[in-house]
This record gives structure tokens, C-alpha cells and sequence, in this order.
């Protein structure tokens, strides 16, 4: 993971706590407003966090192609003869996360306390993002939300990397003040 790379996708995390923060404190539609922007922002930050992982385990040299091909989200094909990387193939979002911790904490995604949150925050979001019908957030699914991706992020840490999630013992408290 690079640097830069690393530094923005705590960045956005942290960004995302910031939202919250502000929406524990406002009311009507400025509360909307910042819980939608923790939601959105916080998967951005789960997102951006997973892609920054999968570089890193698929430069070492020791992960075959099939990892590297979930890792990268590429598909795998044959050319001359010879395996190789192919186009972009894109995973869900839940099976990325559960490929990493099976492969790399050695447990199931449903071993893990966040792992119910998690799914359903990823619904909401979706519902956000693709919206058929009006979304009432509460102030109370977005925590848990936020607080399962923190913990999730710490338990593929702990996983992949041997340490925890560098923010992870701020819960969701963000650093920003805007």
C-alpha cells in the first residue's frame, strides 16, 4: 500500500466519523444529509482500504495467480498456452472481505461479531446509492454501521498485516473538526 494511498483511505474513514459526529448533533435535514455522507463515505473508506490491501498482497511474491486474480479483480485466461491475468472481473464487495479473512485471519466472515452489521450496512448503502424508494436513515444503524467497518477493517489488519487497524482504538471518533 502505498503511503498516499494509505494516507487517503484513512482520510476518508476519518471523514466519515466526522459525518457522524456532526449528525449525533444536528437535527432534520441536516442530520439526513450527514448520516448519508457517513454511510457513503465510510464504504468508500472500507472500499479504498480493501484495494490498497489487495496491492500490497499481490505484489509479494508468493501469491499465485487465482489470489491475485480476486485480489485485483481481473478474470483469469489462457494465452500461448500460459495462465495470465485478463480483463477487469469485479467482486462483491462481502466476497472480497469474507475471501480475506478466510484466507488470511482463517476464519469464516460469520465468525467475526461485525460480520451481520457489516452485510446489512452494505444493503443500506446500496439502497443509497441505487434508490428505488426514500431512505430514512437512524442515527443508531449508521454507528453500527461505521463501527462494524472500524472493526472490520482492525480483524483484516490483525489478518493480512499482523497489527491492527492504526485508528482503530479511536472507535469512531474522528480527528477532523470541520
Amino acid at each position: 500500500m502505498s503511503m498516499e494511498a494509505d494516507g487517503f483511505s484513512i482520510r476518508l474513514l476519518d471523514e466519515a466519523k466526522r459525518f457522524l459526529e456532526k449528525a449525533e448533533v444536528a437535527s432534520g435535514d441536516e442530520q439526513d444529509a450527514c448520516l448519508h455522507a457517513a454511510l457513503i463515505v465510510g464504504f468508500s473508506a472500507l472500499e479504498s482500504h480493501l484495494n490498497g490491501i489487495a496491492e500490497e498482497l499481490s505484489s509479494r511474491t508468493n501469491t499465485d495467480l487465482l489470489h491475485k486474480a480476486i485480489l485485483l479483480e481481473k478474470d483469469i485466461k489462457i494465452e500461448n498456452g500460459v495462465w495470465n491475468l485478463g480483463k477487469d472481473k469485479f467482486y462483491r464487495l462481502e466476497d472480497r472481505i469474507a475471501f480475506l479473512a478466510a484466507e488470511y485471519s482463517g476464519k469464516a466472515p460469520s465468525a467475526f461479531t461485525w460480520w451481520s452489521s457489516l452485510r446489512d450496512g452494505m444493503k443500506v448503502r446500496n439502497s443509497l446509492v441505487h434508490p428505488r424508494d426514500a431512505i430514512v436513515l437512524k442515527l443508531s444503524d449508521v454507528q453500527r454501521f461505521l463501527g462494524a467497518i472500524v472493526e472490520a477493517l482492525n480483524d483484516i489488519y490483525l489478518g493480512v498485516f499482523k497489527k491492527g487497524h492504526p485508528s482503530f482504538n479511536r472507535g469512531l471518533q474522528s480527528t477532523m473538526s470541520f
